[in-house]
């Protein structure tokens, strides 16, 4: 049986961030077999979130658009067993997710850490005024 692979996206099927895009995909097969509002959207813990949706619905693997990956994330998807690439965020959704992407490592944790964190200094600062 083929590998369910879960991501985030936009209306136009370009990935973007965990906690940005607007929608969380799965796809088997280059086919799209479930789309809902990405849960991010409306979560405390953005990135998180993302990761334990993929986890509840099953996928196999998850395509992390870069910076998608802070260190929960991380945890919790590998914890699960689910296979983690990274892939640049605005590329296009595509039949075959693993050959345009990469396996995720410790520099791409760190950097999707950081970025979180900015992120909620900035959503904090912004949420002041």
């Amino acid at each position: 049986m083929s590998q369910v692979i879960c991501t985030t996206v936009d209306e136009d099927l370009s990935f973007n961030l965990f906690s940005r895009a607007r929608y969380l995909i799965l796809v088997r097969d280059g086919v799209i077999i479930h789309r809902e509002i990405n849960p991010a959207l409306s979560s405390v813990s953005k990135r998180p979130m993302v990761a334990s949706r993929c986890v509840e619905l099953g996928a196999d693997v998850v395509i992390a658009p870069h910076g998608s990956l802070c260190f929960p994330s991380y945890q919790i998807l590998r914890k699960a067993g689910v296979g983690i690439y990274a892939i640049n965020v605005g590329e296009r959704l595509n039949v075959d997710l693993t050959r345009a992407s990469k396996h995720v490592d410790l520099g791409e944790v760190i950097y999707s850490s950081f970025l979180a964190v900015k992120e909620r200094i900035m959503e904090a600062v912004f949420h002041e005024q």
